[in-house]
């Protein structure tokens, strides 16, 4: 052979082997599907093969082989395991995950603006995800909320809804108050600290995290909690468009659609429809439309944009309270003043946000929220009709920051939080159901914002040491067009609250957490005015101190969850309500408070892949509420003591609240879902005179989903609410007083035994 030939063969050889050993880069990262936050440990494999590889602590993963892939295994303990299908053309790939329900304590959590599983949290955070929003007909948060153990959802009717968090809130007449609500990361609360959800559509929501306890250290104003919802993100890899229809007991009746799409660059979830509801009582009658939006974009592996886009429009008719005498003749009747009246709420929300994530390094992140919220409110009472045109804006901005250290690695993050409101509040007298004589006439202009710094520092590979301190300033201004003396402005006292905590993971069995941490809560505009409207400089915000010792773990091989919290809330400076004159109240710091309590959760999960059942999940949580006056007296206007509630059970609270129930799944396709609640009794008003009593409820659902083609699901449902045929009231009006002869109206009867069903199709493309 001579060296031309020798040369070629050389070449040739060369080219051959360089074909053979090419390797096929494949680069990604995984995330949770509802927060987008990165995934670590998270397992790739190759099917067929022994190559893989696994996600580092932003979530990144870097695949190489040397055949084609064509096919991906994702898998993470606590999420379900995906298969990914490549195409050549694709490029870096974004691969979300759904919780499973199964290990809930694996799954990650944000609460406090941080990343670590449930287990690993040093702080009672509880996880709802789509699956518990499944097990309802979607109508209401209460069913859902009410399984939570120090969660209370009081709701008798659509149109009020009350929610309390280790008593934080129950007081509020209407409306959530004390607790601070975002949805996709974007505030709902105002600045005003008052929330209102009744825009929100639950059958959109995916995911929501409940912090239990004052988190003011990072979160502001809220002396209750914080309750972070998320909008159903589309499943990674799939486009759908689902129509759904939902009738039932008391003309019940709703119709949507909904489009959603997932791929590596793009998220979207779009529903629109309307319902309507005729109301168990009567002047109960109720009508949505609504449209949410939830649309992502990924422009690079180092940033997330998020838009949201919600609208609802509210015409409701309110029955009002009944009192005893009444609930026991006719339960289904409307307060005569309620319909003599027409009192009703018909509202409108329009809420927009945008929310940015990016990456500036692996050591550096930002994220950041604005929205601008319009609500127009048209609202006849009994007593008075309003119009209240209100608009907001803010938003919130936070900094991470993990230097490269070997010892003590922390992580740290300093943000800050922005929201204001303008409100064209006018009162006029109502004249059945019309507006009458201009009352009041005033311009409200509120201000809240918060500074706030937190650390988490890794002692060991198994504890976690939380360092945090908020700084908080409420600011209220007033303009009374027709009275000059009551307008003005407050500018409370600036609050620092910090907060101390420490988790130790000992195994998947057991993790312990400590903590302390300070809440404040301003009160509202008209707690901050005397007799003559005018505001009162020495109100301030009510205080409050939670020591809380908890533990989590996975027992059974991982398929039994647990969650327990003792706690301790001293609250002081608790605004009570002072009588001046007939019909007259002012507010004063006086009140004091104290929460104790017990909170347990639990969980099993079974499964078979050759049983004709495929899983079943029973569960079980109980709270135990030791909630009393410390010290809380009315004066008379010239100081003596009216009435001395000291040592009375708070007001409102159930000392103990037990839920219980099943979900199974079968083979074939069908499937149960099974909810027992139990609410002991609860006083009514602050002297312990009156109670609401003692209910069980039980709620049961069951239902077909199977997949058609592969093109094609069909979920057909029916279920019964009150099962039992309670008679009870779930939102009641706390220190109800008596007009005229009459007893006072406490109780606002919920639906008894009721029906639904409903049918969705959902064609995947």
């Amino acid at each position: 052979m001579n060296i031309t030939k020798f040369t070629l063969v050389v070449v040739a050889f060369l080219l051959t082997a360089t074909t053979l050993f090419a390797q096929q880069v494949i680069k990604g990262r995984v995330v949770d599907q509802q927060t987008h936050q990165p995934l670590s440990g998270v397992n790739l494999l190759i099917p067929g093969s022994k190559i893989g590889t696994s996600t580092n602590n932003n979530g990144f993963f870097e695949l190489k082989s040397i055949a084609a892939i064509s096919q991906i295994h994702v898998s993470h303990i606590g999420y379900v395991k995906k298969r990914v299908n490549l195409k050549e053309s694709q490029g870096f790939l974004n691969i979300l995950l759904q919780p499973d329900n199964i290990a809930l304590n694996e799954v990650h959590v944000v609460g406090f603006d941080t990343n670590r599983k449930l287990q690993e949290a040093s702080a009672s955070i509880a996880l709802v995800t789509s699956q518990e929003f499944d097990r309802t007909s979607k109508m209401s948060l209460q069913p859902v909320l009410n399984t939570i153990p120090g969660v209370q959802m009081d709701q008798s009717n659509l149109t009020d809804a009350r929610i309390s968090i280790r008593g934080g809130g129950i007081r509020s007449n209407f409306g959530i108050r004390n607790i601070k609500v975002y949805i996709n990361d974007i505030p709902l609360t105002e600045a005003d600290g008052f929330t209102r959800i009744e825009g929100l559509d639950v059958s959109t929501l995916g995911r929501a995290e409940i912090i239990k306890g004052p988190a003011s250290s990072i979160y502001g104003a809220g002396t209750g909690g914080v309750i972070n919802f998320q909008i159903e993100k589309a499943p990674y890899g799939q486009s759908s468009v689902e129509a759904n229809g939902l009738t039932g007991s008391y003309g019940l009746g709703r119709l949507s659609t909904t489009f959603r799409t997932g791929t590596d660059s793009f998220n979207a979830s779009i529903t629109a429809g309307q319902q309507i509801y005729d109301g168990y009582r009567r002047h109960n009658r109720d009508e949505r439309k609504f449209f949410t939006g939830s649309l992502q974009f990924f422009p690079s592996a180092k940033q997330r944009l998020t838009l949201l886009l919600n609208r609802s429009r509210q015409e409701t008719l309110i029955p009002g309270n009944i009192n005893a005498e009444q609930l026991k003749n006719d339960p289904r009747q409307a307060s005569e003043g309620n319909v003599t009246q027409q009192a009703g709420r018909f509202q409108t929300w329009t809420r927009i946000g945008v929310a940015h994530e990016y990456n500036f390094s692996d050591q550096i992140n930002n994220s950041t929220s604005l929205y601008t919220s319009f609500y127009d409110l048209d609202h006849p009472l009994s007593f008075a009709y309003l119009r209240q045109p209100y608009q907001s804006y803010g938003g919130r901005t936070r900094f991470s920051f993990i230097p490269k250290m070997d010892f003590l690695k922390t992580k740290f993050t300093v943000g800050a939080e922005f929201l204001n409101g303008r409100t064209d509040a006018k009162r006029f007298a109502n004249v059945e159901g019309t507006e009458g004589k201009l009352i009041v006439n005033q311009e409200l202009d509120n201000t809240q914002y918060s500074i706030f710094y937190q650390s988490e520092t890794n002692i060991s590979n198994k504890t976690t040491l939380t360092v945090g301190v908020g700084l908080n300033d409420v600011e209220y201004e007033v303009i009374d067009f027709m009275n000059a003396t009551a307008s003005g402005s407050k500018d409370f006292d600036a609050e620092i609250t910090p907060r101390l905590a420490l988790s130790h993971v000992f195994n998947e069995m057991v993790a312990l957490r400590v903590g302390v941490s300070f809440g404040f809560s301003p009160p509202t505009t008209s707690e901050i005015k005397d007799a003559n409207g005018e505001i009162r400089e020495e109100v301030q915000a009510e205080k409050g101190v939670n020591y809380e010792l908890g533990a989590r773990g996975n027992i059974a091989g991982g398929n039994l969850n647990y969650d327990i919290a003792l706690f301790s809330f001293q609250m002081k400076d608790q605004l009570i309500p002072q009588s001046v004159s007939q019909n007259n109240t002012i507010f004063n710091n006086a009140g004091k408070t104290s929460r104790q309590g017990l909170e347990v959760a639990i969980s099993y999960f079974w499964s078979s892949e050759t049983s004709s059942i495929n899983t079943i999940r029973p569960f079980i949580s109980y709270a135990y509420s030791n909630f009393t006056f410390e010290d809380y007296k009315i004066l008379s206007p010239i100081g003596e003591i009216v009435s001395d509630f000291s040592g009375n059970d708070l007001t409102g609270i159930s000392p103990h609240v037990l839920s219980a129930g099943i979900d199974l799944t079968t083979k074939m396709g069908l499937f149960l879902n099974a909810t027992w609640f139990f609410n002991d009794k609860a006083p009514l008003t602050d002297g312990n005179t009156a109670y609401k009593k003692a209910y069980s409820l039980l709620n049961t659902k069951v239902g077909f989903e199977k997949e058609i083609r592969s093109f094609l699901k069909v979920n057909l449902t029916a279920g019964i609410n009150n099962l039992l045929n309670e008679m009870y009231t779930s939102h009641a009006a706390l220190n109800a007083r008596s007009f005229g002869n009459g007893p006072p109206a406490y109780f606002n009867p919920a639906p008894d035994r009721n029906f639904f069903t409903g049918l969705a199709v959902t064609y995947i493309f």
